[in-house]
């Protein structure tokens, strides 16, 4: 998804959503630079190689479409995985960075004591060797009864269609499954809480103005993660933007696209 011209403006997703999930919050945007939503690997129209669709699998691929783009002086607008990725280019690109929001990121490991018994549960039988095979690849329940279930109102029967379409078998839902067994939850696993120490510098030490939304009830930016968020991230502004699980973007798209063009006001 591409419109506009000038400074570019790169909104990422998470798991199990696609470029689709930010069209209201574009089309709110329009006139205010070149507007990019990519499809992480394996997600919306992108392809589905044959990879483990790992984080690192992840950034290289976006790696490559920020290179192909020759993006510069570039705003991100971030939520859930999509934070991982799009930090992580900034940390190791950080005089390509222009500004940075933040919406329901997977940011730092996450307490399980602050998130829904019945996402705890889930979370373990997904994490569970042929269980979770069965909930998100056979069976589908991830997409069909997890997803929709994560929204203050329960989406359009199209609207659910238009994110189920990418995943119509179960080979085609590998990437999905990856992303909730390695969600850092109490610390593990391991290898997640690395990879997110490894953008803490540069979301100590970065000049670019930053913003983080939260939402009520909200799901990731949990009371820890504000907490931490407030005492470790430079130039940072904390906006409450309404309610909201965790898919915002069809909750509050207006009030995320207000506070881009707010953190746009702030660049010097």
């Amino acid at each position: 998804m591409e419109s506009g011209t000038g400074d570019p403006i790169v909104f990422l997703h998470g798991n199990p959503t696609s470029s689709f999930l930010w069209r209201h919050v574009v089309r709110n945007l329009a006139g205010h630079g070149r507007l990019l939503a990519a499809d992480l690997i394996g997600f919306g129209d992108s392809g589905k190689p044959d990879v483990e669709y790992s984080l690192a699998d992840h950034g290289r691929y976006l790696d490559a479409w920020f290179e192909a783009l020759d993006l510069r002086n570039v705003t991100l607008v971030l939520q859930d995985y999509g934070a991982a990725f799009g930090v992580s280019w900034a940390a190791r690109h950080p005089d390509r960075v222009k500004a940075l929001l933040l919406a329901e990121p997977v940011l730092r490991p996450i307490e399980s004591s602050a998130l829904p018994d019945a996402f705890v549960q889930t979370r373990a039988l997904v994490r569970t060797p042929g269980e979770g095979e069965k909930f998100v690849l056979e069976d589908n329940r991830f997409l069909d009864e997890l997803f929709p279930a994560t929204f203050l109102e329960r989406p359009a029967d199209d609207v659910l269609a238009e994110y189920n379409r990418p995943f119509p078998t179960p080979e085609s839902r590998k990437p999905v499954l990856y992303f909730p067994r390695n969600l850092p939850v109490d610390g593990d696993p391991a290898s997640t809480v690395e990879y997110l120490d490894r953008n803490t510098e540069w979301l100590r030490t970065s000049p670019v103005p930053k913003t983080l939304l939260t939402f009520e009830p909200g799901f990731l930016t949990t009371p820890d993660v504000l907490a931490w968020a407030r005492q470790n991230i430079a130039e940072l502004e904390v906006k409450a933007a309404g309610a909201g699980a965790h898919f915002v973007q069809e909750e509050q798209p207006e009030a995320i696209a207000e506070a881009v063009v707010a953190l746009l006001g702030r660049v010097r």
